[in-house]
Protein backbone atom coordinates (compact mmCIF):
# COMPACT_ATOMS: atom_id res chain seq x y z
CA UNK A 1 0.00 0.00 0.00
CA UNK A 2 0.93 3.62 -0.88
CA UNK A 3 2.12 5.52 2.18
CA UNK A 4 0.14 7.82 1.62
CA UNK A 5 -3.11 6.13 0.49
CA UNK A 6 -4.94 6.74 3.86
CA UNK A 7 -5.27 10.02 3.60
CA UNK A 8 -6.02 9.83 -0.16
CA UNK A 9 -8.61 7.55 1.67
CA UNK A 10 -9.42 9.92 4.25
CA UNK A 11 -9.65 12.95 2.04
CA UNK A 12 -11.53 10.96 -0.41
CA UNK A 13 -14.60 10.37 2.33
CA UNK A 14 -14.33 13.88 3.59
CA UNK A 15 -14.93 15.35 0.66
CA UNK A 16 -17.94 13.47 0.94
CA UNK A 17 -19.65 14.60 4.00
CA UNK A 18 -22.58 17.54 3.71
CA UNK A 19 -20.47 19.71 6.27
CA UNK A 20 -16.80 19.53 7.33
CA UNK A 21 -15.55 20.45 10.97
CA UNK A 22 -12.56 19.36 12.97
CA UNK A 23 -14.39 16.77 14.96
CA UNK A 24 -15.04 15.69 11.89
CA UNK A 25 -11.39 15.57 10.76
CA UNK A 26 -10.68 13.71 13.59
CA UNK A 27 -13.14 10.90 13.43
CA UNK A 28 -11.22 10.94 9.68
CA UNK A 29 -7.98 10.76 11.30
CA UNK A 30 -8.87 7.86 13.52
CA UNK A 31 -11.02 5.91 10.79
CA UNK A 32 -8.22 5.92 8.10
CA UNK A 33 -5.48 5.64 11.38
CA UNK A 34 -3.71 8.62 9.91
CA UNK A 35 -0.50 10.27 11.42
CA UNK A 36 -0.88 13.36 13.84
CA UNK A 37 0.92 15.23 10.69
CA UNK A 38 -1.21 13.91 8.00
CA UNK A 39 -4.44 15.47 10.54
CA UNK A 40 -3.02 18.92 11.28
CA UNK A 41 -2.20 18.81 7.08
CA UNK A 42 -6.41 18.24 7.11
CA UNK A 43 -6.96 20.76 9.31
CA UNK A 44 -4.70 23.63 7.40
CA UNK A 45 -6.36 22.37 3.87
CA UNK A 46 -9.68 22.78 4.90
CA UNK A 47 -9.73 25.68 7.60
CA UNK A 48 -6.34 27.61 7.79
CA UNK A 49 -6.14 28.91 3.85
CA UNK A 50 -8.48 31.76 1.86
CA UNK A 51 -11.24 31.29 0.33
CA UNK A 52 -11.29 28.96 -2.60
CA UNK A 53 -13.96 31.30 -4.56
CA UNK A 54 -12.97 34.62 -3.86
CA UNK A 55 -10.44 36.19 -6.85
CA UNK A 56 -6.63 36.53 -5.83
CA UNK A 57 -7.32 40.53 -6.05
CA UNK A 58 -10.19 40.27 -3.64
CA UNK A 59 -7.86 38.12 -0.88
CA UNK A 60 -4.97 40.38 -1.14
CA UNK A 61 -7.55 43.71 -0.87
CA UNK A 62 -9.23 41.85 2.04
CA UNK A 63 -6.21 40.39 4.26
CA UNK A 64 -3.05 42.15 2.73
CA UNK A 65 -2.02 44.79 5.41
CA UNK A 66 0.64 46.24 3.41
CA UNK A 67 -1.87 46.93 0.38
CA UNK A 68 -3.69 49.89 2.14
Amino acid sequence: MNEHEPLRKALAWLLQQPRLTPRLIAEASRHFDLSPLDEEFLHRYFFDRPSRGAPQSERDQNGDLESS
